[in-house]
C-alpha cells in the first residue's frame, strides 16, 4: 500500500471515529436489577448485554449505551431486530440491559 493511501486511511478513521470500537458495554450489576418499572432479573439482563455485543457487533461497532436514552433504546432494538435475527425474549432482554445500563 502507497503511504499516502494509508495516511488517508488513518485520516478517514479517526474522523469516522475508530476510537468507539473500544467501546466496553457496562457490566451487569445489582442495581442495575432495580429499574423504575420494577425488578429485573440479574440473568436477563446478563443475557441481554451478550445478544447487545454479539449480534450488534455482526453490522457495525457497538454504540455507548449512554447514546439514547432508557426511552430511546426500545425503538432502536426494534429497528434491527430482524436484521439481528432477534426472536421477541431476546429483544426484550437487551432492551432490558440496554435500558438498566443507560441511567
Amino acid at each position: 500500500m502507497k503511504p499516502a493511501l494509508l495516511s488517508l486511511g488513518v485520516v478517514v478513521c479517526l474522523l469516522a471515529g475508530c476510537e468507539t470500537t473500544n467501546f466496553v458495554p457496562p457490566p451487569v450489576t445489582p442495581q442495575m436489577a432495580k429499574t423504575g418499572r420494577g425488578q429485573v432479573d440479574l440473568a436477563t439482563l446478563e443475557h441481554g448485554r451478550k445478544l447487545f455485543v454479539s449480534r450488534c457487533l455482526e453490522c457495525h461497532v457497538l454504540p455507548p449505551v449512554e447514546s439514547r436514552t432508557a426511552a430511546k433504546w426500545p425503538h432502536t432494538v426494534d429497528r434491527m431486530a430482524d436484521r439481528a435475527s432477534l426472536k421477541p425474549a431476546e429483544r426484550d432482554a437487551m432492551v432490558a440491559y440496554l435500558q438498566a445500563a443507560a441511567k
